[in-house]
């Protein structure tokens, strides 16, 4: 028998654990961008708008406010409520799934009729930084992120492999905005498993037509939209890369 805790229980580790995707990663660019495996695409240029623009506090009330809704209201399916285990399954249909949905999503937003949420504010940034990947208007954050969070809560599962999803999937995301290429995004199972890499989405910034998914590349290569990093002007193979 699964039992159900209070709804501000799941709203406090939920809130707890998304933690790592922001703080982590502020942590983990502060310790590792001076070591020579943490290798540049393209040297950094000061752009002087990631965060002035970017309300962090307007941005943590809504996600606040939406979350806590989404727990008190039980905008879920039930079987969220289960803390006794978790379902892999679960977990990778909603990494698919959400990703597909947030591909046509974020290429609604860059059509006329979709700009209306203002996502092109983002790609003011036409060199992704870690800060950048926060750097986003309330429309799109609403489309981007907590529409696609709140229908992936109605995949049967368990409440550990819904924190799961949101922690991967908000991490892969940060990270593509890092500017870097990470050690583990040349190797072979991250190739097979299609993920998204900084290059992936470093092109999209260039060439906003094409890379629209966050994270599993074969949405772009089924929807058409993919541009191979290799290709690209801008970006850098290892041996073009001067460390600073």
């Amino acid at each position: 028998m699964t039992t159900q805790y209070p709804w501000y229980i799941y709203f406090a580790i939920e809130i707890l654990v998304m933690t790592i995707p922001y703080y982590g990663i502020n942590l983990y660019d502060y310790l590792t961008k001076s070591k020579p495996y943490r290798r540049e695409i393209q040297k950094r240029k000061s752009q002087g708008i990631e965060l002035k623009k970017a309300s962090v506090t307007s941005h943590t009330i809504i996600h606040f406010t939406i979350r806590s809704s989404v727990w008190y209201f039980n905008i879920h399916h039930k079987t969220m409520f289960n803390m006794n285990s978790i379902s892999l399954i679960s977990f990778i249909l909603k990494m698919v799934l959400s990703d597909g949905i947030g591909t046509m999503l974020h290429k609604y937003q860059h059509s006329l009729s979709g700009r209306i949420f203002d996502h092109l504010k983002h790609h003011q940034l036409r060199i992704p930084t870690l800060t950048s990947s926060a750097y986003s208007s309330m429309g799109e954050l609403l489309l981007s992120s907590h529409l696609g969070w709140i229908l992936m809560g109605f995949i049967p599962g368990s409440f550990w492999d819904h924190c799961l999803f949101l922690v991967i999937s908000s991490l892969i995301k940060r990270l593509c905005h890092s500017n870097y290429d990470h050690p583990w995004e040349n190797t072979k199972l991250y190739r097979l498993l299609k993920l998204v890499g900084s290059r992936e989405h470093h092109v999209h910034h260039i060439h906003p037509n094409k890379n629209f998914s966050d994270l599993f590349i074969f949405w772009d290569q089924l929807f058409g939209t993919f541009l191979d990093s290799n290709i690209v002007d801008g970006i850098y193979k290892y041996k073009d890369i001067k460390m600073r």
